[in-house]
């Protein structure tokens, strides 16, 4: 179909952010051929939905000029690393916040059409540049060790994926929306909080803010922990895993403390 775009409101490297009716926005995919990704995109924004997680309601997946789009409610606010850098006081209370929803969003089971966390990260891990051959063998031996579990997962669940409004915190971007073993989700928001980086911060800042994120994380996980717990030893291995498929995503600066975690890991399991 062909139709009037609102304003554009955002955009990514996979998609742009447009406005759409009353109160919704299009969430428009730049590749014409990934239709079906934004119907898994629904499928786990509604299933969240029903497990009382707050998600923006979905309208539908539509087309609009050859690519694929998602139709949504469009959430009014701010995101919540804007609000923490604006407000860093409140990093306890939100820190809390995200620990419980996300041991809320994995008490739900996924839909079975949900693509597996496990084939998302072989094949980032296979693709992975800098990673040595001995390392990429070690973790997919790892990996394939580890369990499938049927738990609903985001991929992405990080301050920056949840705007704050008038419902309170809202999870957005479910793009990487998957089914799999609870633990290794949350491992993967714990390896965000470590080593994202912030561009053009000053060494001052830097410092500050290594130290701030490692507070934040372990509220975070405390938090998740008193309602879900989880085997440290597992977590550790879905920390190495994730670390290595990060590699694949094209993030230059973190690609040092990347490898570095890689390192120490294997010298623990050596």
């Amino acid at each position: 179909m062909t139709a009037d775009r609102g304003p554009l409101l955002g955009e990514g490297r996979e998609a742009e952010i447009f406005g759409w009716g009353d109160g919704q926005a299009l969430r428009l995919l730049r590749d014409p051929n990934a239709g079906p990704r934004l119907e898994w995109e629904a499928a786990a924004m509604r299933a969240a939905s029903r497990a009382g997680v707050a998600v923006p309601t979905v309208d539908g997946v539509i087309a609009v000029e050859g690519r694929p789009g998602l139709v949504m409610q469009r959430i009014v606010g701010t995101d919540l690393l804007t609000e923490l850098g604006r407000r860093p006081l409140r990093f306890h209370r939100r820190a809390r916040e995200l620990g419980t929803l996300q041991a809320r969003l994995h008490a739900t089971t996924a839909p079975p059409e949900l693509p597996a966390v496990r084939d998302w990260l072989r094949g980032r891990i296979q693709l992975a540049p800098h990673l040595p051959d001995e390392t990429r063998a070690s973790t997919l031996e790892l990996l394939d060790a580890l369990p499938d579990g049927d738990g609903l997962c985001h991929g992405d669940f990080h301050p920056g994926n949840v705007m704050v409004g008038e419902r309170g915190p809202v999870i957005i971007d479910w793009v990487g929306g998957a089914r799999g073993d609870p633990p290794g989700d949350l491992a993967r928001t714990m390896l965000l909080l470590e080593v994202a980086t912030r561009p053009n911060a000053s060494a001052v800042t830097a410092v500050i803010d290594a130290i701030g994120r490692r507070w934040f994380a372990r509220t975070w996980r405390r938090a998740y922990e008193r309602r879900r717990p989880v085997d440290p030893a597992a977590f550790d291995r879905w920390m190495t895993v994730h670390a290595a498929a990060r590699l694949a995503e094209g993030f230059d600066d973190e690609i040092p403390s990347l490898l570095a975690r890689l390192e120490a890991q294997t010298a623990t399991r050596a």
